[in-house]
């Protein structure tokens, strides 16, 4: 990443002269894109101050939750479990999708422009947190549906995270750059075919697991409670954020995508439907750190210690 200055203050929708060949315009013979970027191709109809306000905001908001929630896992020992390792995980991937929002507060305010590829921004952030989401899928299902499974322990250890994180960064550093690649070499028509196949990889087939495995999880609830006559709490508490998180994910990361599948399926263009799901995906920062505010009893608790520690 290098920083140049710009005599323009540039935004991710405005729109500049695209680097590269003109087959890589699928719109019109005007259709410009931002650089380096091939598939994040927008056009903008909110206006430019009301972006740069929004930006500013996503940017400030999500930074100070995401490192609060940082703060508040790291600080108190109690909160050092395998999930919240997953937690912390998609935090990161966070931070990776407020490059975004930054990159457009310093042109505005700064006028400082940083060189970044936003396609790769994006499809990595995808990319690690539906596959962290899916291991987060996987302990919760083994701690409430297996509880004599003999990978009980092995799944809850923190060693055990930290090994499935790094393994899914280091997986999806190569093969988003991989298939980065890939777009430089091939024709419109072939990228499409490669970007709805990695849509199939990284959002069709994990959403068919995290489909079977909530409804697994939510059977064996269902059927704890007809036995003990009330719902588990510690496994009902567990599910409730384990839900929270997926919906959180689905209703912010997933609408950007589907909607990029359909325009290279179908060839028909909604600016409108495109900018908006570009923006929820920058509301994601904001609302796993709310999930779990609301969902971690521990971080309830925090927030009550410091209260106390505030008036003392």
């Amino acid at each position: 990443m290098s920083i140049t200055t710009s005599d323009n203050n540039e935004h991710d929708v405005k729109m500049i002269e695209s680097p590269f060949p003109r087959h890589f315009h699928f719109q019109t013979e005007d259709t410009v894109t931002t650089s380096f970027t091939k598939m994040n191709i927008i056009t903008p109809v909110i206006s430019k101050p009301a972006r740069n306000i929004m930006d500013l905001i996503m940017l400030v908001t999500g930074a100070s939750l995401n490192v609060f929630l940082g703060l508040s896992i790291t600080l108190n020992s109690i909160m050092h479990t395998s999930s919240n390792c997953y937690v912390m995980s998609l935090m990161f991937s966070n931070f990776v999708v407020l490059l975004e929002p930054l990159k457009q507060v310093f042109d505005w305010i700064f006028d400082i422009h940083l060189e970044m590829n936003l396609d790769y921004v994006f499809m990595m952030s995808f990319s690690t947190s539906v596959l962290i989401i899916i291991l987060l899928n996987v302990e919760t299902y083994v701690v409430i549906c297996q509880k004599n499974s003999p990978l009980r322990n092995t799944l809850l250890k923190i060693s055990t995270a930290i090994k499935g994180v790094s393994f899914i960064w280091i997986l999806c550093i190569m093969l988003i750059a991989m298939e980065l690649h890939l777009y430089e070499h091939f024709q419109k028509e072939i990228i499409h075919d490669i970007y709805i196949s990695s849509s199939v990889m990284f959002l069709i087939f994990p959403s068919f697991i995290l489909i079977l495995l909530n409804y697994f999880t939510l059977y064996d609830l269902i059927i704890s409670k007809s036995i003990i006559g009330a719902w588990p709490s510690e496994d009902i508490k567990r599910f409730i954020f384990l839900v929270g998180v997926n919906v959180g994910f689905f209703l912010t990361m997933v609408p950007y995508r589907i909607v990029r599948i359909i325009i290279f399926i179908t060839q028909s263009y909604n600016d409108m439907a495109i900018e908006i799901t570009y923006i929820m995906i920058k509301m994601h920062p904001i609302i796993l750190p709310i999930i779990c505010f609301i969902t971690f009893k521990r971080t309830r608790q925090t927030f009550k210690d410091n209260d106390a520690l505030s008036t003392a």
